[in-house]
Parts: C-alpha cells; structure tokens; sequence
C-alpha cells in the first residue's frame, strides 16, 4: 500500500483513512452484494466480513458469499458461473434490470 498512497501509514495516515471503505461506511444504504474468495491474500477474509457487519449495522440491505478455494479472482468455472448468476439475480432485484 506505500506505493500506492505514496506514503507509510505511520508516517500518514490520512490517505489511508480517506480511502478507506470502513472510514467513510456511515450512512451507507446501498444493497451490496459481497462476493469473497475464502483464500484471498490481497484483501482477507477478514475484511469482507468487517464491511459486511458494518453494512448491516448500518441498515444497509447485504449478502455476503464465500467462494471456497478461491484467492483474489475466481478461478474455477462452477464458481465463475455461480457468481455471475449470482451477480445477475442481485442487478435484476435492485436495478429491474
């Protein structure tokens, strides 16, 4: 992350911050699909289950899925097809579309 903020975060914090999802979730209201690889190194677990707890303590409508065996991108067919439909059923839901 230094190299793209451009700075450590002991150093400074406040790009951090100010990129942050968890800093900036309150009023959030948006139906949000989470959709998680289980073995992400980029981003764990972890975080998307904080954001998804903090979407729901915000009232926000959420659903949150985790792709077993899965890193940052899915990479095994079943899944990429089941998160497709996946992605497809919440669009039709919240957008008609």
């Amino acid at each position: 992350m230094p190299d793209y903020f451009g700075v450590e975060f002991w150093n400074s914090l406040d790009p951090y911050i100010e990129h942050s999802a968890m800093f900036n979730i309150e009023h959030a209201s948006t139906p949000s699909l989470i959709q998680h690889g289980e073995s992400d190194e980029r981003v764990p677990i972890g975080q998307g289950y904080e954001l998804c707890n903090a979407l729901r303590r915000q009232g926000a409508t959420v659903r949150m899925v985790v792709h077993p065996r899965q890193r940052h991108g899915l990479q095994e067919p079943r899944l990429v097809l089941d998160a497709a439909r996946r992605d497809m059923e919440w669009f039709q839901q919240y957008l008609g579309k």
